[in-house]
């Protein structure tokens, strides 16, 4: 009898241990695909940011006609705008934007 409640406790001791080997190979292959998702999440915000930058220099430099000099400064203070933008936002922990105060009243004194 005793012998049968030192195998059931030894059973359950080999098992929990593989449960925790299982645990950790879960964790690791979790961990593995977050890590791939987070980069090509960051490759496709990163060509998303590429994409707008050369859609602005195509609209200025396909347009009919000569391309002065205060258009090309139009050019670079729209891409700086665009980027201060992007970095100026912070990310919270839920993965939510934060927009800064100055961000929301100068977007809305800007005139189109």
């Amino acid at each position: 009898m005793d012998e049968i409640k030192t195998n059931e406790i030894y059973e359950e001791e080999v098992q929990t241990e593989e449960n925790a080997l299982n645990n950790d190979e879960l964790k690791s292959a979790i961990e593995t695909q977050l890590s791939r998702i987070r980069r090509q999440s960051m490759l496709l915000g990163f060509q998303v940011a590429c994409h707008s930058v050369l859609e602005k220099i195509v609209a200025t430099t396909s347009k009919q006609g000569k391309i002065t000099m205060n258009d090309y400064k139009r050019l670079v203070k729209d891409i700086d705008q665009f980027a201060r933008t992007g970095i100026s936002r912070k990310v919270n922990t839920d993965g939510e934007t934060e927009i800064i105060e100055e961000e929301i009243s100068t977007a809305e004194t800007v005139q189109n």
